[in-house]
């Protein structure tokens, strides 16, 4: 199986960046991700402070054969395993939601921890389920690049706990090759990511699989998909815009895709939609990325909904 190493990484999404590997649409291959801060973290004795820090969201690249503008690229992420160390930390007296939530003269607060097979090794009396996720993945844009400490229509920086093992996330491609960006991985996050650097940030090993989809359909924002849940994703400067947005892409997938009218589909997902703000840094973005998601079980359009025809 190929595999691209972590030897070259970007913190910016661009078109000029060298890929790793060249893969085929189908074929199964691996990636080396980077610590989002760099290559400072060696034991458990490294502890991080703001200094460390080389990113924001070190990124490999992977190009894909005969991928073109236009159409979309689907990633199928099979496996994300954790390498065996990763850190938590922020300084308190630059994170401003800190700030807000608990009012602090903080400096570095940080916490280095080992990873086995299952768990997070947080202390002596207790362990953290890992939950590995991928932080950032995107395609390349089509003209100036993108720092990877955002997210965009093409992907980014979404930090949402979904982009796991078993899910698809469509991608559009904007540029010959669609130039896959993925990195920041993490062992384990929870919701809004509090502290900044609030996951268990790690280097990981992916395995993934790429296809390509004629056409972008009519979605503005990210798509993804696992055998439970149709999701989107959306990034706005404030929470409410990303929801919107994220809602208004799920209703559209609920119409093209599952003959739902528009109607019907915000009616149901009144009673059955999912949502939440995954990461929010600072009062009140450019960090909030939504996701919606409903259950594939309920993606059954009412055949005699009055608006049918309308």
């Amino acid at each position: 199986m190929k595999i691209a190493r972590r030897d070259n990484v970007y913190n910016t999404l661009s078109k000029d960046n060298q890929p790793a590997l060249c893969v085929a649409p189908g074929e199964l291959f691996q990636v080396e991700t980077q610590l989002n801060g760099g290559t400072w973290l060696n034991s458990i004795d490294d502890l991080w402070d703001p200094s460390k820090s080389k990113g924001p969201n070190l990124c490999t690249v992977i190009k894909v054969e005969g991928a073109r503008p236009g159409d979309t690229l689907a990633v199928n992420i099979i496996e994300i395993k954790p390498m065996k160390l990763g850190y938590t930390g922020f300084a308190g007296w630059r994170n401003r939601l800190s700030q807000l939530i608990y009012p602090n003269d903080w400096d570095v607060v940080t916490k280095t921890v080992t990873i086995d097979e299952d768990h997070i090794i947080w202390s002596d009396v207790l362990k953290l389920p890992i939950r590995p996720m991928i932080g950032t993945i995107a395609t390349a844009p089509s003209d100036r690049a993108q720092t990877t400490q955002y997210a965009y229509e093409n992907g980014g920086n979404m930090d949402v706990q979904e982009v796991a093992e078993g899910t698809t996330i469509y991608l559009p491609i904007n540029t010959e090759g669609a130039l896959l960006h993925v990195g920041d991985c993490h062992a384990i996050m929870g919701d809004g990511e509090i502290s900044h650097g609030g996951a268990i940030e790690c280097q990981a090993l992916l395995t993934l699989q790429v296809s390509l989809i004629e056409g972008r359909k009519a979605h503005k924002w990210i798509r993804m998909e696992n055998d439970e849940y149709i999701m989107t994703i959306a990034n706005n400067d404030h929470i409410k815009d990303s929801f919107v947005e994220a809602c208004h892409e799920l209703i559209d997938w609920m119409v093209v895709d599952y003959g739902f009218t528009p109607q019907e589909a915000f009616l149901l997902l009144g009673q059955v939609m999912e949502a939440r703000c995954t990461m929010l840094h600072g009062d009140d973005g450019p960090f909030s990325p939504y996701i919606c998601k409903i259950r594939k079980e309920y993606l059954k359009p009412d055949p005699d909904s009055p608006w049918k025809n309308l």
